[in-house]
């Protein structure tokens, strides 16, 4: 049986949290990332045919969605290397029927009824494509976005494949689209 899924708003307001005062958190995404050597080392492999820019960035947004489950209570194990190459397959597999990246891409992402932890990657989606650039901020281009997107995805499905959660957790049994207005810059 999968996992119940995270609460759209709770993923929201985690985020926030996280993003507001990510000093706060550090040794947590530090002790996860560790904890998910191999997530972590395929991340780290895909990131070469990326920006340097969009590399650390998908470091960190792993860091917090990993955050996101640790937060959620349960039990985290480390992912193996069958189960990153088999979802990494899975996603990839995906990607023909999501792409160009145009004004549609997000709509398309959210309309792949097998994500595990949709909730999650919706926020992922609304980060990266919705919200507003900061003054200073780098704005990543929207192909940039894709990849990161995408690894985030594996990111979730690994991770949520490896989430026991606590006794009692209720969660969410199905999904429904909320939609949350992204913060001005």
């Amino acid at each position: 049986m999968p996992n119940p899924f995270i609460p759209r708003l709770t993923v929201h307001d985690w985020s926030e949290k996280i993003g507001q005062d990510p000093s706060e958190h550090q040794a947590a995404l530090t002790r996860l990332l560790k904890d998910q050597r191999r997530l972590s080392k395929f991340i780290e492999e895909n990131r070469e045919s990326m920006d340097p820019a969009t590399s650390g960035v998908t470091v960190y947004l792993v860091g917090v969605i990993a955050r996101m489950f640790d937060l959620a209570g349960g039990r985290l194990r480390g992912a193996t290397w069958e189960q990153v190459r088999d979802v990494s397959a899975k996603v990839g597999a995906e990607v023909e029927s999501l792409l160009p990246a145009d004004a549609s891409f997000v709509e398309r992402a959210r309309g792949v009824s097998w994500r595990a932890q949709p909730h999650i990657l919706d926020e992922a989606l609304m980060a990266l494509f919705q919200r507003e650039t900061a003054e200073g901020e780098t704005d990543l281009p929207d192909a940039e976005k894709v990849k990161v997107y995408l690894l985030l995805w594996v990111a979730t499905e690994v991770l949520d494949q490896n989430w026991k959660t606590a006794p009692g957790y209720t969660g969410d049994t199905s999904y429904t689209y909320v939609h949350l207005e992204p913060k001005k810059a």
